[in-house]
C-alpha cells in the first residue's frame, strides 16, 4: 500500500489513504464524472463522449500505463485494465484506478508466473493459458479498451456481425478490408477526425496480437498516438481473449 502512495501521475488516480482493519479499504480521490464504462456503455447522454474526449482518454490512459510500466519508481503491472477502471474528472482527464490486482514487476525478470486474476474479455491469451504475466499483458488489455472506445461496443457482448466472435474479430475483419473507419461508434456523427480513428483501430489491433513480443510497449504506443512514429506496423489477427478466473487469496496484490 505504501508503494501506491508514491504513484503520482496526471492519469493515475491518487491514493489518499487505506486501512487494513477491520477490512481492507483503499481511499481514492473523488472523480466527479465517474467511470468510462458507465459513460460509454450505460449512459443515455450521447453527447458527453464526443470524439475529442474519447481520443484524449485513449492518449491519457496510454501515458498513465507508460508511467506505471517504466517511469514510476517501480514497474507496476495493473492486471485489470478495463473501461470500468478508467475514471474521468471534472475536466474529463482519464485516471487509471483500482490497483487491487496490481503487481510489482522485478527489473531482473522477463516475466512473472501468477494465478490469473483479470476480467473476461480483456485477458491476454498467454496470461489466461499459462499465467505468464508481463507488461505486455496490460498492453493487450489496453488494445481491447481502445477498440471499445472507438466503436462504443463491448468486446464480449459484440453482436453486430454474426460471423465474428467478438469486437476484436470484427475490427480486424474491417481493417483488412480497408474499412477500419467503419467500426466507429455511429453516435459520434461528424465530430470525428478520420485519420485519428483509423490510427486508433490499427494501434488497438497491434496491441492485441497473439504474440506478446509483437505488441508495442506503452512508450511506443504513446509515440504512435503523437503521430511522430511514421508509418505504423501491419497487425496480424488478434489473440483470443482469455477467460476470467475466480479471484483467490493467491491472486491478490503484493502491496
Amino acid at each position: 500500500m505504501r508503494l501506491l502512495t508514491r504513484v503520482q501521475h496526471r492519469n493515475v488516480v491518487n491514493l489518499i489513504g487505506y486501512c487494513v482493519h477491520p477490512e481492507k479499504l483503499l481511499v481514492y480521490e473523488y472523480v466527479v464524472n465517474g467511470s468510462l464504462d458507465e459513460l460509454l456503455f450505460e449512459s443515455g447522454d450521447r453527447d458527453s463522449l464526443d470524439w475529442k474526449r474519447r481520443y484524449d482518454v485513449i492518449c491519457g490512459v496510454a501515458r498513465g500505463l507508460r508511467y506505471l510500466h517504466q517511469d514510476s519508481h517501480e514497474c507496476f503491472i495493473h492486471r485489470d485494465m478495463k473501461a470500468s477502471n478508467v475514471l474521468l474528472n471534472e475536466k474529463w482527464v482519464p485516471k487509471i484506478a483500482d490497483f487491487g490486482m496490481a503487481r510489482l514487476y522485478p527489473e531482473d525478470q522477463t516475466r512473472v508466473n501468477t494465478r490469473v486474476a483479470d476480467t473476461n474479455g480483456y485477458v491476454a491469451p498467454e496470461y489466461a493459458m499459462h499465467g505468464n504475466l508481463t507488461v505486455k499483458t496490460d498492453v493487450y488489455s489496453f488494445g481491447v479498451l481502445v477498440l471499445e472506445i472507438v466503436s462504443g461496443q463491448k468486446n464480449l457482448s459484440f453482436s453486430l456481425d454474426s460471423d465474428c466472435q467478438n469486437l476484436l474479430d470484427w475490427a480486424y475483419k474491417m481493417y483488412k478490408k480497408g474499412k477500419g473507419f467503419e467500426i466507429m461508434d455511429s453516435r459520434l456523427g461528424s465530430s470525428v477526425a478520420h485519420d485519428q480513428v483509423e490510427a486508433c483501430v490499427q494501434i488497438g489491433l497491434l496491441c492485441t496480437q497473439s504474440d506478446p513480443q509483437l505488441r508495442p510497449t506503452m512508450d511506443r504506443v504513446v509515440t504512435m498516438l503523437s503521430k511522430k512514429s511514421g508509418a505504423l506496423d501491419e497487425p496480424i489477427r488478434p489473440g483470443i481473449p482469455g477467460t476470467r478466473y475466480r479471484r483467490s487469496r493467491a491472486s491478490t496484490s503484493n502491496f
